[in-house]
């Protein structure tokens, strides 16, 4: 067989080529461009998606809510029963769907959160049972009601993660916040809660007022102390009224110890005050914490806020979930704040 002449070339070795310093800097530079170009997009698939889940919670919110009042005759629940920061002792005891406290003497503070109520219609109901309105929420009471007894069931219901009523575009899961109770002076007594990003739409009032049935009509909300409004007397249109709309966890001095907080009802928990001096959502009432000059403007105590750019999330009383714009007309605001005011919209824009 005749053997393979070997040529030349055969041992002579490939030149190969090296990046040089220039060429390596250009790689990086371009593999920057494309990541600046990427990550704002990324952000916004972040967002949409944040965004997205936070109606969905609101949705599910919505059809608790109508569930809750199948089954007791068209009634809401209240936002909040027995608020120990309403200094009158003569109110009269709550009677609604959730206890009885008719004949109660003297008035107790209990401060139970209508986002308990809803436990068992959004798939908590072995959370629910677990829960005792004999016993506290929380024993805040700044004025020196007498305060129910402590349940540390109840501690345990409120320091618990329930996905629902957290919007992932805040911080999720989100922390648990603990103030011994002991001192009536102070407005936030609980043992434990976990924060929430969600209040109930209380018109002009807040923890602080009288019974919902005892307050005004043209500026109270479909919630309130004590109260909510019925399906079947939602003059205004169910379908014109919010019932629950998003709130940052931290308003703008960055307490810990101030709402929201679904399942206690300590100062500024549950109730979102939007029908006052034209407070429409994320109004900027003052700098964030911890930093006093920061030029980013935070919303109040009880205010309707979210991160989502431009506008926050409601649901309705007839349970649809729409997005109010933060440049909301201030008189189509108020007219979505209140049940039964008869009270119109001059703007459906919002």
């Amino acid at each position: 067989m005749r053997a393979r002449t070997r040529k030349a070339h055969d041992s002579v070795p490939i030149a190969r080529s090296a990046f040089t310093l220039i060429e390596l800097l250009v790689v990086i530079a371009i593999i920057a461009i494309l990541v600046g170009l990427l990550l704002p997009a990324v952000q916004k698939v972040r967002e949409a998606a944040a965004r997205s889940t936070c109606q969905n919670n609101l949705k599910q919110m919505g059809i608790a809510l109508h569930n809750f009042a199948g089954v007791y005759n068209g009634q809401f629940p209240a936002a909040l029963i027995h608020s120990g920061r309403y200094n009158n002792a003569n109110t009269a005891p709550y009677s609604g769907p959730e206890v009885n406290f008719k004949g109660q003497s003297p008035y107790t503070v209990y401060n139970h959160s209508g986002f308990v109520a809803l436990l068992p219609y959004i798939e908590q109901g072995p959370l629910f049972q677990m829960y005792n309105y004999q016993f506290r929420a929380s024993a805040s009471s700044p004025y020196g009601l007498p305060v129910a007894a402590q349940s540390a069931n109840n501690d345990f219901v409120a320091a618990q993660y329930v996905k629902i009523y957290v919007c992932p575009a805040d911080v999720n899961p989100p922390p648990v916040e603990t103030q011994q109770p002991g001192n009536t002076s102070y407005f936030y007594e609980m043992v434990s809660a976990s924060r929430s990003n969600y209040l109930f739409s209380t018109g002009a009032y807040t923890d602080y007022d009288n019974n919902w049935v005892a307050t005004g009509i043209s500026a109270r909300g479909a919630f309130g102390n004590n109260g909510a409004t019925n399906l079947n007397s939602l003059t205004d249109g169910s379908s014109n009224t919010l019932a629950i709309g998003e709130s940052l966890q931290k308003w703008h001095n960055g307490s810990t110890v101030f709402g929201p907080y679904w399942g206690t009802g300590t100062h500024t928990a549950v109730h979102g005050r939007g029908y006052y001096n034209n407070f429409t959502p994320n109004y900027p009432y003052g700098s964030c914490a911890p930093n006093s000059g920061s030029a980013r403007q935070c919303t109040y105590a009880w205010g309707f806020s979210s991160n989502h750019p431009g506008v926050t999330n409601f649901v309705f009383c007839d349970g649809s979930v729409r997005s109010v714009r933060d440049s909301v007309n201030a008189i189509t605001w108020r007219a979505l704040g209140t049940p039964d005011a008869g009270d119109t919209m001059p703007n459906s824009d919002y």
